[in-house]
């Protein structure tokens, strides 16, 4: 059920004319909310400026049907490499889709409607809700397939699996481990220039019990060019911590930031890394398919 304002349905009612405007919000993983409309003229919805002065965004057709059933979104999305409002965290638009900073991104389409484009909206509906499932795309377009939100009802059962990896996250309430007392601080003593990695002063081993330490950790930036964003560890030695996916500006001797350590399920580093192994649910002595009796 679609829901709308006393506004909206006088205005759908009447006999006046009226004009539409799509409006798209993009929310990261990382915390980044995007807000563009098709439009020509910025859109005030809700305290939130959806900008018209973003990534051109061309969408395929979406259906309302009765019934559960997996609908998907196709958008199209042009960008300058040159334009600062065409850019994700600094990055721009298509070389940070690309590099995957979409990846697992949100999206919700909504058409506004307006009795003129002098005056704001009068009310929106919701056209489409759900995740980023594929990014592709060229030097100067992406595109993204969107998935609906009840894809989420599409999960195997039994729900828990008997498999080698544990089945918590790391700091969930299964796992029981606190983030907060796992969470360091440190400072940048090196770059290469690129923001793809950076030397710290941290000191945590690298031997073969402990190597790897914030490896699929979260590192956090807390002063500098950078501050306030955030980079999941692709690997970790010697202070040296390497990212998923590169800065948007080079970090600067030193600049501070916090990082948590991540985990592989495994029951060795559950382990040594975490001594948590009474809450350990994974199963690696169960047998193979081919050779269990």
């Amino acid at each position: 059920m679609k829901t709308k304002t006393p506004e909206l349905v006088a205005l759908l009612n009447s006999s006046t004319q009226f004009v539409m405007a799509d409006l798209f919000t993009l929310t990261l993983t990382s915390g980044t909310v995007l807000r563009y409309t098709a439009a020509d003229v910025d859109i005030a919805v809700g305290g939130n400026t959806y900008s018209a002065h973003g990534p051109l965004i061309k969408r395929g057709r979406v259906r309302v049907v009765r019934g559960l059933e997996v609908d998907t979104l196709d958008l199209r999305v042009m960008a300058a490499f040159d334009n600062a409002a065409h850019a994700i965290d600094g990055v721009p638009f298509v070389e940070a889709a690309l590099k995957g900073a979409l990846d697992g991104a949100t999206v919700r389409l909504e058409r506004a409607f307006l009795s003129s484009w002098a005056l704001p909206p009068v009310g929106t509906v919701v056209l489409f809700s759900g995740r980023v499932s594929d990014v592709s795309g060229s030097r100067t377009e992406v595109r993204v397939t969107v998935k609906s939100d009840l894809e989420l009802l599409n999960i195997k059962q039994p729900r828990n699996l008997y498999q080698a990896s544990c089945l918590h996250t790391v700091y969930d309430t299964g796992c029981g481990v606190n983030k907060a007392a796992r969470t360091v601080t440190g400072n940048v003593t090196a770059n290469n220039g690129t923001g793809q990695w950076l030397q710290s002063d941290r000191t945590e081993m690298t031997n073969a019990m402990s190597g790897g330490w914030f490896d699929q950790g979260v590192i956090t930036f807390t002063s500098g060019p950078n501050a306030g964003l955030k980079r999941t560890v692709k690997s970790y030695g010697a202070g040296q911590f390497m990212f998923a996916l590169p800065l948007p500006n080079v970090p600067q001797v030193g600049d501070t930031f916090s990082v948590f350590p991540g985990c592989d399920k495994t029951q060795g580093t559950c382990s040594a890394k975490f001594n948590n192994l009474p809450r350990f649910r994974g199963y690696p002595y169960i047998p193979i398919a081919e050779t269990a009796t």
